[in-house]
């Protein structure tokens, strides 16, 4: 047999076999991931507040991308006597963790919120600050954010604290809060940063 129709011959029996044959590519990467639950990703959050204070009350107001119902706890925590107002405002000095009063309030519809609390020491410095604390949430907002806040992702005022051994993720902002012998702090308003040496009086 010459050699081209040696070369033929041979050509038509392999398309022969390859007609009979399915072939079946597998991603194995696919198939590992099946039943599997997608993980969930990392999700920052906007938060913005402003306090207004008189001599016996505070009015904490700001605005979110947090969802509706979402829980924001507003603080008051109280710095020594000795603790002066330049180091107060420079936050130069630690308020006394153990006098901190809070009050909480949801999140509305239009992603709002209003926090009122009693002004009981107009003669003390205090520091302020408006927290989203991962323990406080209701169920929903737990499985979006997590148990422990981790799946906050990057965002202004994000801070980290231990809770009963645990490792929280959270936002706070905070301002400081001057006594009223101190000069030009009967009443006001703050807006509130992350970092409470830059926390500026609002217009």
């Amino acid at each position: 047999m010459k050699p081209y129709r040696l070369l033929t011959a041979l050509s038509l029996s392999i398309l022969f076999l390859l007609s009979g044959c399915r072939v079946v590519l597998v991603d194995e990467t696919l198939k590992q991931a099946e039943g599997e639950p997608e993980p969930k990703g990392k999700e920052p959050i906007s938060l913005q507040s402003k306090v207004q204070f008189s001599k016996d009350k505070l009015v904490f107001r700001g605005e979110t991308d947090l969802p509706q119902g979402a829980v924001i706890e507003a603080s008051l925590t109280e710095y020594p006597d000795t603790v002066t107002l330049q180091q107060v405002m420079n936050a130069e000095a630690e308020p006394l963790g153990e006098t901190k009063v809070s009050e909480t309030g949801e999140i509305g519809e239009d992603g709002t919120f209003l926090i009122v609390m009693k002004r009981s020491a107009p003669q003390k410095r205090y520091q302020v600050s408006i927290q989203f604390r991962p323990e406080l949430q209701p169920p929903a907002v737990k499985d979006q954010y997590g148990e422990k806040g981790e799946n906050i992702g990057g965002s202004e005022g994000v801070f980290n604290y231990e809770l009963d051994q645990s490792e929280m993720t959270g936002i706070a902002l905070f301002a400081p809060l001057p006594n009223l012998n101190d000069g030009g702090f009967y009443q006001g308003k703050w807006d509130l940063n992350e970092s409470q040496e830059k926390a500026r009086p609002s217009l």
